[in-house]
C-alpha cells in the first residue's frame, strides 16, 4: 500500500495527543475520522484543534481558508464502524492495555485486512497489543510527542511479528505529514524516554539529597544548552506522570531506572507541577514546604550531597544511549537524531548533536 493508497485516516481518542495527531494528519492533506466514547470529549478534542490552528492563522502560518479546509478533513465520530474503509489507524487513547485491546480488537473485524493498526502508546508493548489481534504483521507503534503539530520527531516501533513492508509504509506515511521518523525496537520505553528518564530521574535523585537547589540545576542544564531544566520539565509534564511511569521502567531494568522517594512524597501532599499550581516550584521559586521535604528525604534516606556538575546528568544519558546501541534498540545516528528532536539535546546550527555524538566529542581518555 503506497502511502497515496491509505486514503482515511483514523484517530482514536480525542485527548491532547489524539487530537494533535488528527491535526497534523488533516494539515497534511488526510481526510480523517476522529473517535472517542462521548460527543463531550470529541467536541473538546475538535475545538483544541481550532484553537491551535488559530494561533497559526495569527502568526501568519496559516490563512483563515486553510484552517478551515483543515477542519473540514476532520470528521468527528462515536461508532467504531465509522472507521471500517480508514487504511491506517491510530490509537491515542489512554494507556490501559485492556482498552487499546478492546478497540482494537473490535476494529480487526471491520477494516480490510490491508489496514494498518497503529498504537501510540508511550509505555506498553507493541508486541504484546500485535498479539491481541488478527494482523499482528500490520501492527505497529507510531509514538508521537507532544505537542504534537510542533515535536517533528515519530518514533516507529515495529513488534516481533510486524512485516517489514509495515515498518517501510509506516516510515513513508511519517515523512508524509512532514514528521522525522526513527526506526527503534519494541523496550520498554522504546528509545527517546528510555534515555530521558534516567536523565529527569537523576534531577530528582540530585535534588532530594540537596546536591544543589532546583534553580542550580536546572540552571547548570540550560547553560549547557539543553533548552528547559530537567525540573521545570518534570513540573511541566506533571509529577503524577512521572509517579506513573518510573516504575514501568524500573520494572523493565532494575536499579539503573531507581524510583526517586522524591516523585511520591510531592504526590503524596498534591504538589502535581504546573497542573496544580505546585510542585518542585511555586511560580519559579522554591517554597519553605518544598524545603522541609528535601531534610526530611534526606534523614530519611541519610543521603546528602556536597555538589553537583551538569555531567551527572548528561552521563546518565550517554550511558543508556550506549545501552540502546549495544543492544541495537536503533543505529547510532537515530539514537542522536531522536534525542535532539525529541528532547532538545544540545546541538549545533546543522543540527549534529546528541548523547553519542556528545560522547565521541570528550573522548575515550576524558
Amino acid at each position: 500500500m503506497e502511502i497515496t493508497q491509505i486514503g482515511q485516516i483514523g484517530v482514536l481518542g480525542a485527548g491532547a495527543m489524539g487530537s494533535g495527531i488528527a491535526h497534523t494528519v488533516a494539515q497534511a492533506g488526510f481526510p480523517v475520522k476522529l473517535m472517542d466514547l462521548s460527543e463531550a470529549l470529541v467536541k473538546a478534542g475538535i475545538e483544541r484543534i481550532g484553537k491551535n490552528l488559530s494561533r497559526s492563522v495569527e502568526k501568519g502560518k496559516l490563512s483563515q481558508q486553510q484552517k478551515e479546509e483543515i477542519l473540514k478533513r476532520i470528521e468527528p465520530t462515536l461508532d467504531p464502524k465509522d472507521l471500517k474503509d480508514c487504511g491506517l489507524i491510530i490509537e491515542a487513547v489512554f494507556e490501559d492495555l485492556a482498552l487499546k485491546l478492546s478497540l482494537f480488537q473490535r476494529l480487526d473485524a471491520l477494516c480490510p485486512p490491508e489496514a494498518i493498526f497503529a498504537s501510540n502508546t508511550s509505555t506498553l508493548s507493541i508486541t504484546r497489543m500485535a498479539a491481541g489481534v488478527a494482523r499482528s504483521g500490520r501492527f505497529l507503534g507510531l509514538h508521537f510527542f507532544n505537542p504534537v503539530p510542533v515535536m517533528r520527531l515519530v518514533e516507529v516501533i515495529p513488534g516481533l511479528q510486524t512485516s517489514q513492508e509495515t515498518v517501510e509504509q509506516g516510515m513513508d506515511f511519517i515523512k508524509g505529514i512532514k514528521k522525522v521518523p526513527v526506526v527503534a525496537k519494541d523496550c520498554p520505553g522504546f528509545l527517546v524516554n528510555r534515555i530521558v528518564m534516567p536523565y529527569a530521574g537523576e534531577a530528582m535523585l540530585a535534588a532530594q539529597e540537596g546536591a544543589a537547589s532546583p534553580t542550580e540545576i536546572d540552571g547548570a542544564m540550560k547553560k549547557a544548552g539543553f533548552p528547559m531544566g530537567p525540573l521545570a520539565l518534570n513540573d511541566m509534564v506533571g509529577i503524577d506522570v512521572g509517579v506513573h511511569t518510573f516504575p514501568p521502567m524500573h520494572e523493565g531494568y532494575g536499579e539503573k531506572f531507581p524510583v526517586p522517594v522524591l516523585f511520591e512524597k510531592l504526590l503524596r501532599v498534591g504538589r502535581l507541577g504546573l497542573k496544580s499550581g505546585k510542585g518542585i516550584y511555586v511560580n519559579g521559586s522554591v517554597d519553605e514546604e518544598f524545603l522541609e521535604m528535601i531534610k526530611k528525604i534526606q534523614s530519611e534516606t541519610g543521603i546528602k550531597g556536597t555538589e553537583f556538575s551538569s555531567d551527572r546528568l548528561i552521563l546518565r544519558q550517554v550511558n543508556e544511549a550506549v545501552c540502546c546501541l549495544q543492544e541495537q534498540i536503533a543505529s547510532a545516528e537515530g539514537i542522536d537524531r531522536a534525542m535532539v528532536l525529541g528532547t532538545g539535546f544540545p546541538a549545533d546550527e546543522k543540527g549534529i548533536g546528541g548523547p553519542l555524538h556528545w560522547a565521541d566529542e570528550k573522548g575515550l581518555d576524558w
